[in-house]
């Protein structure tokens, strides 16, 4: 294989986004499922990188990656066709293999090479086991078939790219120069798509900031996301906030009705004028204020979420911030990493007080659910008044 093409392959490799990412329960059940029906203690989908072997889901290996000069895989991808070692011991090019030698004892191997949705070979599926065997015919296609499962998989880790690409995109791209305010956002996705989304953009003389949270995670939450999102900002432009929320609901309705969805969103106008933040909580209840003084305060949260009810659930308050109020509004995968609202309010007090600017707050927010495993989308928004 040319350097030129090897190149190409591992710029492959690195486009699927999956290298060094975290195992995925959707490469975990076909590993799981080929060491059931195959009768084998091990199985792995590798991805055959520029100097190692890296796992994107094992079965009775313990380990996420090996040298390449170790790898069992590379000859799969190099002659990109199925392989089969009935004896590793009496093959010249495996008997000296770490693994072959060492306490992991390979004897038989079995691959299936493995296809970037452009049609380069990336890697492979493949059994092991510690005793000599061969295949019969039947499981050599049932080995292919799962191969062909885990090449689906690998082409929708292709749309889902462009999915989030697309997503991304939608996020605010700048933060708004408002006189006497830092404004600050972000969201750590728990997949390769959200349900969370922030957003923000002028209504008239005001600021208005949105946080939403579609139930459920992955495409189906990130596609009703992006249509509440276009949906809310076409109706505040010509309405209240809590009119717009009550047409938002409508418009809603019926792709919510069928999707068994919900959504809780936190809504808010801010006039840099009046220093007034007129809001609607729509069921999200995590939104408030923590005082320059160290007072921190849940805003009122009256409203049903958006998808259990159309007509007459929304109204607004309006609540002042005084120079060093920070307002906090977050969604609940933050919160589940904690053990009650009372120890959440806690620490984002704490965070509030400890931080000099509003982006160090949604910064440190961001690290703390990357750091503890966060098993929900996280999304937060932070406004600090810095001026009378």
């Amino acid at each position: 294989m040319s350097a030129a093409v090897e190149q190409a392959r591992i710029e492959e490799i690195a486009s699927l986004g999956l290298l060094d990412a975290p195992s995925e329960s959707r490469f975990e059940r076909i590993v799981r499922l080929a060491c059931r029906i195959l009768d084998v203690p091990t199985a792995l989908v590798t991805l055959v990188a520029q100097d190692r072997q890296f796992h994107v889901a094992e079965q009775g290996f313990g380990s996420r990656e090996i040298p390449l000069s170790q790898s069992f895989c590379r000859y799969v991808v190099d002659d990109d066709r199925p392989m089969e070692v009935s004896d590793a011991r009496l093959d010249e090019r495996f008997r000296t293999n770490p693994l072959v030698t060492g306490d992991r004892s390979v004897r038989f191997y079995a691959g299936q090479p493995l296809h970037s949705p452009g049609g380069v070979p990336v890697g492979a599926l493949c059994i092991l086991d510690t005793t000599p065997r061969a295949l019969t015919e039947d499981q050599r296609e049932l080995l292919a078939d799962l191969a062909g499962l885990v090449q689906e998989e690998l082409g929708r880790s292709e749309e889902f790219d462009r999915g989030r690409d697309v997503q991304l995109q939608l996020l605010p791209k700048s933060t708004p120069d408002l006189p006497g305010y830092e404004i600050a956002g972000g969201a750590v996705p728990v997949g390769l798509m959200s349900g969370d989304f922030f957003d923000w953009y002028p209504v008239g003389d005001a600021l208005q900031v949105v946080v939403a949270d579609v139930m459920g995670k992955g495409a189906g939450a990130a596609i009703i996301g992006a249509g509440v999102r276009a949906v809310m900002r076409g109706t505040s432009q010509y309405n209240e906030l809590d009119e717009a929320v009550q047409r938002l609901a409508v418009s809603m309705e019926s792709d919510l009705a069928e999707t068994g969805s919900f959504v809780t969103m936190f809504a808010a106008r801010l006039d840099p004028v009046r220093h007034e933040l007129t809001y609607v909580d729509a069921g999200h209840g995590l939104a408030g204020t923590v005082t320059a003084a160290g007072e921190a305060r849940l805003l009122d949260c009256e409203g049903l979420p958006i998808g259990t009810v159309t007509q007459g659930g929304w109204r607004a308050a309006t609540h002042r911030l005084q120079p060093g109020d920070t307002f906090i509004c977050l969604s609940d995968g933050l919160l589940d990493l904690f053990d009650d609202l009372d120890a959440a309010v806690a620490a984002i007090r704490l965070t509030a007080l400890e931080s000099g600017h509003a982006q160090e707050v949604v910064d440190r927010a961001k690290a703390y659910a990357r750091g503890h495993d966060a098993a929900d989308d996280v999304t937060i928004v932070a406004i600090r008044r810095v001026a009378a």
